[in-house]
């Protein structure tokens, strides 16, 4: 086959199971495809919330110093290109078709879910494309996932909340263990985000790993009224970073997480700062004079990083519109986010295979009079009507949330 949307048909129908968690099929193709070391370095990356964010800014990083780098992303938006790219460019149809073709040539009778083909499929590109270092994605957990088949040079964990506990458990104990699973003895570096629960360090310990950590070993030090900010950690100190759509802490693990593989130029890691985004993760855009920020933060401890990196930037919302998937704890995250803001809200239908109507949204957030949409698009053009120039709009809150916003591909 060489259609794209023809593999993509074909690799989602070769698993009864969405979800198979477990490795050893991804370890069995691992060795028929010669792919336990995709490019000269690994870097994994594991956490609750910011793994995107943290991909593309290691990513950015790497470019920027002039390293070719291999990145996985998940889920795509728009396109399931955007799940694998080279040197920061997506790859090509041309190019996944080849690597779903050696894929399926290898697999003979073996069942692979999606995400196993797609993982198989990355490492394969990378490989193909001799970069320098692949950055991958975990997308559920960590000790299972299907990347975990590959060991990383380089480990990093962004953060720990609450979320997926049908697989990972009910405790952010439990799911630091389970993410905790991508470390290696003798692993180069291990990066840690702020407030990580004992499990995780304890799994440090026991394979005599030291990590480097955002609060004890990264300093952050913001200023809003310059719009900047400062980092601080070993053997680095580097000032006047600009506040851009990258958030600080994420962007902070990203420069320890390289700091052991390359040296890391100050006017480099600004320009990255100053131009570095990622579509609905902390995305600030001007629609109508309104200064609308879009994120994807669908759990608790997600809505509480988002704001405090509002705070940071000044960013008071004066219109809120939410959108979530069905089985995540809505009423938690409305208790969170109405903690910190008493900003009047909007809801709207989310699409898709867990779609959960604004209504429903509505009923899980106990929230009776509260404004409902179908689309994301009504649910701006409300706000919008709503406020006036120079104010501040929320939406946020599932990856389907992103996929509606047609805005953000303008």
């Amino acid at each position: 086959m060489t259609d794209l949307n023809n593999w993509l048909a074909h690799i989602s129908s070769q698993h009864e199971q969405v979800i198979d968690m477990g490795l050893s099929r991804m370890q069995d193709m691992l060795q028929r495809l010669d792919l336990a070391c995709p490019a000269s370095k690994v870097i994994t990356i594991a956490g609750t919330n910011g793994k995107g964010t943290t991909a593309t800014a290691i990513e950015a990083l790497l470019l920027a110093h002039g390293v070719s780098v291999g990145t996985t992303l998940s889920p795509h938006i728009n396109r399931f290109n955007e799940r694998i790219r080279i040197s920061g460019a997506q790859a090509s149809d041309a190019k996944i078709c080849a690597a779903f073709a050696a894929v399926e040539a290898a697999r003979k009778d073996l069942p692979l879910t999606y995400f196993e083909f797609s993982a198989l499929a990355a490492l394969w590109c990378f490989k193909d494309a001799a970069v320098d270092v692949a950055i991958l994605e975990i997308g559920l957990g960590g000790r299972l996932d299907a990347f975990n088949v590959v060991d990383a040079d380089i480990a990093v964990i962004t953060s720990i909340g609450l979320d997926h506990q049908e697989y990972l458990g009910d405790t952010r104990e439990q799911i630091g263990s389970e993410k905790a699973g991508i470390l290696r003895a003798g692993q180069q570096q291990v990066v840690l985000g702020a407030d990580m629960p004992q499990s995780v360090f304890s799994a440090c310990a026991q394979l005599s790993l030291v990590p480097l950590q955002v609060g004890a070993d990264l300093i952050i030090n913001a200023d809003s009224k310059q719009a900047n900010w400062q980092l601080e950690m070993p053997g680095y100190k580097f000032v006047d970073i600009p506040l851009g759509n990258l958030p600080i802490h994420n962007l902070a693990i990203a420069c320890a997480s390289l700091h052991s593989i390359i040296t890391l130029n100050e006017g480099c890691v600004r320009e990255v700062a100053r131009q570095g985004m990622m579509p609905g993760r902390l995305h600030i855009m001007d629609i109508q004079g309104r200064i609308c920020v879009h994120d994807v933060g669908h759990n608790a401890a997600g809505v509480n990083f988002l704001w405090h990196e509002l705070q940071t930037r000044c960013l008071v919302p004066a219109h809120i519109v939410c959108c979530m998937l069905n089985g995540k704890d809505h009423a938690q995250v409305y208790k969170t986010l109405a903690g910190h803001s008493n900003a009047p809200w909007a809801l709207v239908s989310s699409h898709g295979e867990r779609a959960l109507s604004s209504h429903q949204l509505a009923q899980s957030m106990s929230l009776s009079s509260v404004p409902c949409f179908d689309t994301m698009q009504q649910g701006l053009d409300h706000a919008l009507s709503a406020t006036s120039p120079g104010s501040v709009i929320l939406l946020f809150g599932s990856f389907n949330c992103v996929e509606q916003s047609t805005w953000l591909a303008q």
